[in-house]
Formats: structure tokens, sequence, C-alpha cells
């Protein structure tokens, strides 16, 4: 069965621009650094095309409103109008009207676009069915995620605080040639605020922002200045979010008669960032970032199960991290106009990042009476994971115009990983009598309580053994991509990388990290074509290849699972997925509206799934193995393993418009459908197959205020399961759901260079009961009606 897909949607932060003049009239032989694009490259192609576009939009102004003009870095490694890129991409700006917890949260209402994970930072994507490490993270181009994490997690968002972003861009498709290895689904860039340059008035803002449901204050505030030479820019947030509570409803099987408390959703936390800036000389720039961010105890989220488990037990699970500290230092050097060389432009990141995290898991298991008549026994579970991964990486990109029509890009990115973990256990085994044990004798290993009731003997098993070993993880690529204007309207975009990437297994206390050394090997390749029919209308085709190398987690992770519930056994003969992508798109724009359109076709070869092994697999186990799952009485065991083939088919749509009189609307619609060619259970987990957005926007030409509703609508899914694999709580059915919200942002008061914004928005307008799609398996609903209160002085 193929998979197809509709994503109607109008987003006034949406890629798009007045006009787009013929692909043929760009030059790339004139580029120039731009200050304040994303490390990923900064130079850029001086195009007539960007000249006549700015131009046209500017006499526009004076007649009516138009959507906004948004230039694209992630899917070429340069800024380049949106419009006349052929991948579809989109570019999020206008952010401070956003008050969102993270960049994550930002996408629900983008086409090909979901989210997994609840709570205030604990949010990730979901782009075309792949998340996880299927989804590259990255900020001002440079890789975020790390090979620690799990499979289906990826890295949190919330690391890199929305405050100091100035746009966020996402490309729905592979994009490994660029960005090597976990591209498979797509990219999320987050493109940070440079310090300002050429000299001028200090500048900043202080934002006061506070919501209900969460009981969440936050506070941020940034100055940025600059001299003839050196600019800089200082950035701070500080954020104290409650857990938030869900409403009542029901919500398939699913029925909550009260509000209900949603534990491990709420996070303190706080960021600190600097740049500064150095204008070595007109062509010529050096720059130094570092940011700090902190959090404090923050988890997945749970809701108490005896108010969701008809049959519950009184087994509780747990998981949360008690705290999380992310650092990273990049030095960048940027040069354009050099004569004669290799390269035109080249742009030089060096970054060390480190990541100290613990991950905590306590279990309470009933495991019934151990006969008629006793009380019930129960064995308490309680683990913590310490996982310290320091990261040395490097990314250079350069570009070399030949003539008028063609432009090579080119360059190479390493990264280093060198993870320390360690873990500790700690198992107690109760049973429970309705009389003195010492009557039935000693209980080999257990200590007893005889005098009083209830009496109990207990058995205590400590564990030190880490269940990943420690492990070095390197990655390094070469990369080309040559952008051939064939015509006046015809434009070619053809590149390839080569890859390798190499784990190795490092002395670890209690563990034979014999044979657990791995390397990968790749060549990858893409061709993209965009011909401009006019310049309102453009036909785009892509055709790529992109892979995957299996993480440290899914290799040789041995141990219960991070929600608890099962327990997973090591791969070491896991093999890379690949993939090959075929994307079809139109794109039509005029000065008041937009359309696009886009259909996809991803084949993903071994394509890395978690396996819920058969009991006759189990059985099969060593006999150690068995009992040490037989005694924690957990619901299953699960091995990540390679299958054939997967396959994700869809269509997306965007489209708006915006009259005269500063009212813009539109909406988006997606159909996804996925498959396994051995199997009917999709290979990432469940995404809505259909998916809509619609909005009303009113917002005058000078933009002193706004007014928004919107509408996010998820439709039924079948919750498509092997046998033996757990049924989510809500039913096989997976229901669907509408939110809706309304917002309205006002500039109170203009005085000098000071300006006051206030804001308002209620989400969850109708205080639905719901829970995304990813995040039914162990019911995190989200959260209630929020109405979020936001102020913003600005120094202009």
């Amino acid at each position: 069965m193929s998979v197809f897909r509709i994503t109607l949607s109008l987003t006034l932060v949406g890629a798009i621009s007045l006009s787009a003049a013929p692909v043929g009239s760009q030059t790339p032989d004139a580029v120039a650094p731009v200050a304040g694009t994303s490390g990923a490259a900064v130079p850029a192609v001086a195009t007539t095309a960007n000249a006549s576009s700015t131009k046209a939009a500017e006499t526009a102004n004076e007649t009516a409103p138009i959507f906004s003009f948004h230039l694209a870095v992630t899917p070429t490694g340069r800024e380049v109008d949106s419009f006349a890129v052929p991948n579809s991409v989109s570019v999020i700006e206008e952010i401070e009207d956003r008050p969102v917890n993270t960049a994550a949260d930002l996408l629900l209402t983008e086409p090909g676009v979901d989210v997994n994970g609840v709570g205030a930072n604990q949010t990730r994507p979901i782009i075309r069915g792949q998340r996880g490490q299927r989804v590259l993270f990255l900020e001002d181009g440079l890789l975020v995620n790390n090979p620690r994490r799990q499979a289906d997690f990826g890295e949190i968002t919330g690391v890199v605080d929305l405050d100091r972003v100035r746009a966020v861009e996402v490309v729905r498709g592979p994009a490994s040639v660029l960005y090597g290895s976990g591209a498979i689904g797509g990219v999320l860039n987050l493109i940070t605020h440079q310090p300002p340059t050429g000299g001028g008035a200090l500048t900043g803002s202080l934002g006061l922002r506070a919501s209900s449901a969460d009981d969440q204050r936050k506070a941020s505030a940034n100055i940025a200045g600059s001299s003839e030479r050196w600019s800089y820019r200082l950035d701070a947030s500080s954020r104290d979010a409650s857990d938030y509570d869900a409403p009542a409803g029901r919500f398939g099987q699913v029925t909550l008669d009260d509000d209900t408390r949603v534990f491990d959703s709420g996070v303190d936390d706080d960021t600190v960032s600097g740049a500064l800036l150095f204008q070595a000389s007109d062509r010529q720039t050096v720059s130094l970032r570092s940011s700090r961010y902190r959090a404090g105890e923050t988890g997945f989220g749970f809701v108490d199960p005896a108010l969701i488990e008809p049959n519950f037990d009184g087994t509780k699970t747990r998981i949360f991290y008690p705290y999380q500290d992310f650092d990273r230092h990049t030095l960048r050097w940027s040069g354009a106009g050099f004569e004669g060389g290799p390269a035109s432009t080249f742009d030089l990141n060096v970054y060390r990042q480190s990541n100290e995290r613990e991950l905590a898991f306590d279990a309470d298991i009933n495991i019934g009476p151990i006969f008629g008549g006793a009380p019930p026994s129960s064995i308490e579970i309680d683990t913590l994971n310490f996982t310290d991964l320091d990261t040395l990486g490097a990314r250079g990109i350069a570009t070399r115009g030949f003539g008028t029509s063609n432009l090579l890009t080119y360059g190479f990115d390493y990264t280093d990983d060198d993870l320390l973990n360690t873990d500790r256990a700690d198992t107690v085994i109760t049973f429970r009598f309705p009389f003195p044990p010492s009557v039935i004798g000693v209980i080999p290993g257990f200590t007893c309580v005889d005098f009083v009731p209830p009496f109990e003997c207990q058995f205590l098993d400590q564990d030190s053994v880490p269940n990943t070993p420690n492990a070095r993880h390197q990655s390094r690529g070469l990369f080309a991509q040559d952008e051939i204007w064939a015509t006046k309207r015809l434009k070619l975009v053809a590149g390839a990388r080569y890859q390798e990437v190499e784990t190795r297994a490092q002395p670890t206390a209690g563990l034979d990290v014999a044979g657990l050394d791995f390397d990968d090997q790749q060549v990858v390749g893409a061709l993209n074509v965009l011909y401009a029919v006019s310049d309102s209308l453009h036909l785009n085709a892509t055709y790529g290849t992109a892979f995957r190398s299996p993480n440290i987690v899914e290799r040789l992770f041995n141990g219960i699972t991070p929600e608890g519930s099962g327990f997973q056994l090591l791969n070491p003969a896991l093999e890379s997925e690949t993939s090959k992508d075929f994307d079809f798109g139109v794109k039509f724009r005029k000065r008041n509206g937009h359309f696009e359109a886009a259909y996809f076709r991803n084949r993903i070869n071994n394509g890395i799934i978690q396996h819920f092994l058969r009991p006759e697999e189990i059985a099969a186990l060593p006999a150690g193995l068995r009992e040490t799952i037989e005694r924690a009485r957990l619901s299953f065991v699960v091995q990540q393993r390679n299958v054939d083939r997967t396959e994700i088919d869809g269509v997306e749509l965007a489209a708006g418009y915006r009259l005269d009189n500063g009212i813009s609307f539109g909406g988006n619609y997606t159909h996804l459908n996925s498959q396994r060619i051995d199997s009917s259970n999709p290979p990432t987990g469940d995404t809505p197959s259909d998916k809509a957005n619609l909005y009303v926007r009113y917002e005058p030409q000078r933009r002193r205020w706004v007014v928004e509703y919107r509408l996010r609508h998820n439709g039924e899914q079948n919750a498509v399961l092997e046998p033996g694999d757990p049924v989510p709580v809500v039913g096989e059915k997976l229901p669907a759901f509408t939110v809706h919200s309304l917002s309205g942002f006002a500039t109170v008061a203009e005085s000098g260079r000071l300006s006051h914004r206030l804001g308002v928005v209620i989400d969850n307008l109708t205080d639905e009961l719901y829970a995304e799609f990813t995040n039914i398996g162990s019911f995190r609903p989200q959260i209630g009606r929020n109405v979020i209160v936001s102020y913003r002085l600005g120094l202009h």
C-alpha cells in the first residue's frame, strides 16, 4: 500500500516572497558573507533575484500588505530564496509572537511535521513519519544530536532556548549529502541571533511570560552592541514550570473524571549564552559563541495508572532526569572574495560540546501473593544512569563560482564523541506473609521480620554493571554539491558525500567489550531539478539517497528499557539503514498568496525497528537472562533489528492568501501512510495518517497589533500491532482530536527607542483531553486549557 499524504497549510511566517526571477538570472560569481546566517554556511550568492524581489516587496508595501519574504540556509548551505530551492522547506520567523516552550512546539502547525514528548522541555520533532535519530537536530548548522540518546527520542530541542533563536528551518526529506548520517527524515536547524555589525546604538530586550496550566514563570533578557570592528550579544533566561494538569474527559478507552496531574512534566531550567564577533576586514570575520544550559528534575510525564488502567494491579513506573547540563563553545572564521583560489568563500567552525545528565527509573511491581491467603508481594527496582558525553566537532564549507551558471559547494565535517557511562540498579524483592515467616524456615538470601505484622522477607540485589559500555564514536565526511543553471529557467543541483563512522567500545568495569567495535562506510548522492515555468510558478523534483548508522544505544544497550516496562537485548549485528527518496513538487506565489504541493516516496532498506520477542524466542534466551527478566516481571523483551524494507509515501500541500485589509487565512492537510514489507507494523511508531491545520489572522499593515485563531486536527488511526505487541491503553484505535487556540499581540506603547508589547494566548481553548499519537503507548496526555501572558520591553 502506498502512502498518500496531503498538507494544505497557510502560515504567515512561511517561506514566501513577492516574486521569483528566473533561476538563470543568478550570478554565482558574486558572493559575499552574510551577517546573521547559520553556521552551516555564511556565504550567499548575490543574485538579481534577491534584489528584484526585495525591490518588488518594497513597492508592494506601498499599496497592500504581503506575506513575509524569507531566505533559507539549510537546504543549500547558503542563504537562498526558499522559493528558488527544489526542496520542501519551512522557515519560521517572528518567534517572539509564538510563546511556546521549545522549537519542536513551533512545528505543530507546520506541514509534514509532528511532535513527540510532553512538558516544558522534552518535546522532539517528527518529520514525515520519522523521528528520533532519523531527524538531524542542528544549531547554526552544527550537529546537536548525540549517539547516546534512545533511537526513538533523539536529542531534546529544549537545550537551545528559543529566546536566542532568530529563525527555525525545517527540511522535510533526506539531507544526507550536506549533513551526513541521520538525515533520513529531515533536518531541524535553529538559527540563533548574531551580534550586530557596523557600529550603532545599544539594543536589547526584556521578556516576561506566565502560563496558567503549568504555573510557569519565565524571564529572559538580551543586550547587543557593536563598534567599528567588534560586536557582541548576551542572552540569559530562567524558567520555572510545574507539573501540568490534563483536563477531564474521554479519549478512546481512557476516561478521566477530573482534571489529572501529569507528573514529571515540569522543569526548572536556565540558559546563559554570549557571542563575540571581530570584523578582521571587509571580507573576513572571526567569532566566538558560548552557551550554558542547566535543567533540574524533569521527566517524560506519567499519569497515575490507577486512573487509566481498568485492571490496575498496583504496579507503577516512573522515568525522569534528575538533572541535565549542556554546554557548547564554537569558534568560527568566515571569509569571502578570494580570487583565483579553490574557493571564493569559506566558512570554518570548530566546536566543543558537553552533555552530562542522569536518567532515573523507579518501578514498584506488584507480583501478587506467593500463596493463597498471603498479602501481595512486590519488587522495587530503582536504577540510575549517568552519562557524560563530550563532543569535539568541526565543519568547513566553501563555494566556488565558475562563470555565471555554475556554483560548486564543497566541504567536510567531523565529530568525535567520547562517552562515559555508569549505571546503578537496586532491586528489592519483598515476600509478605499472613504469619511469621520463621514458621516456614529460612529463605536463602532473604532478611525476614518476625516481630510484628506485616510479616516480610526482603532480598536486596545491587548491580553496578552498566547497561551500555563506555565508547568512542567518530564520524568523518566529505561532500560536494554543484548547482548548474542549464538554461535561463532550468536549474540542476547534484551532490555526493562519502562518510565513515566508527564505534569503539572502551574498557568498562563489569563488561566484556571484546568484539564490540564497528565500522560503517557509505556513499550517498542526490539530484535536484527546478524548472521555473514563470516568475510565479516553479516545478521541482528530487531524488536522493541517505543513510543512518546505528547508534550506541541501538547496538549495545542491554537492560531494562528507559520506559521501564521491558527489557532490551543488545544486537552487535545491526547494520546501517539506507534510503531512497523521490520528491516531486510545485510552488506558486503571487503578491498576496502562495501555494505549494509535494509528493514524496521514501524507501528505507535495513530499517531498524524495535522487535518484540515472541514467547518461543524468550524461552531460547540464556537461563540467567530469563531469570532476570522473570524476576523483574517485565511486560516484554525487545531487540533492535533490521527489516528488509520500510516504505513511507505522502503528499503535502501548503496554501495561503492575504487580503489588502490585513486579513489572512489558510490551512494545511496531511495524509501519511507507512508500512513494512514483511509486516503490517509501521517502522517508526504511530503517526497520524491525516492531519489538518487552519488559521485566520488579522494584522494591520504596521503590525502594531495582531489577532489570530488556529485549529489543529489529527484524524483517527488504527494502532497496527503485531502478535504479542502491547495494546495502547486507549485501545487499538487511536482517537482523533481537535485543538483550538486564540492569540493576540499588541505594541501598547512606544517612546523613543523603547517599545512595550503585550501578548495573550489561550491554547486548547475547549479544554479537550487528548494525547499526541506517539505519546499514547504510555498515555501521556497534553496540557489542558492554558492561558499564556507575555510582555516584552524592547530597546531598538
